[in-house]
Order: C-alpha cells, then structure tokens, then sequence
C-alpha cells in the first residue's frame, strides 16, 4: 500500500467521523480522538505531531 493509497483511506474516514458526529451519535471530543488516533495509526506525515500531543498529555497524568 503506498502513502497516497493510505492518505485516501485516511480522508475517507476523516469524513466518516465528521458525518458521525454532526448526526449526534458521537459527541465532538469523541471524534477528535477517533481522527487523531486514526492518523496516527495510519503513520501518516501528521502523525508525527499526533503523537507529541499523546506524549505531552500523558506525562501530565502519568508523570
């Protein structure tokens, strides 16, 4: 799979999640954490950055 086929799927469900939430399944700090993740799992470019803002947070809570 390359980096265009990822970032399609990637986009794909970016959209997914936006439709989810403006129907009200979800609430919206649901489907910012379902985005962020979902980038990061991708191993997209933004997930880079993804993974410093878990970092910061977590070493606020975890030390």
């Amino acid at each position: 799979m390359t980096q265009t086929h990822i970032w399609v799927i990637d986009a794909y469900l970016f959209l997914y999640v936006v439709l989810t939430a403006r129907s009200r399944e979800i609430r919206w700090y649901q489907a910012t954490l379902i985005s962020l993740f979902g980038f990061l799992l991708a191993l997209t470019p933004f997930s880079y950055p993804v993974w410093a803002i878990i970092q910061a947070v977590g070493s606020l809570f975890f030390g």
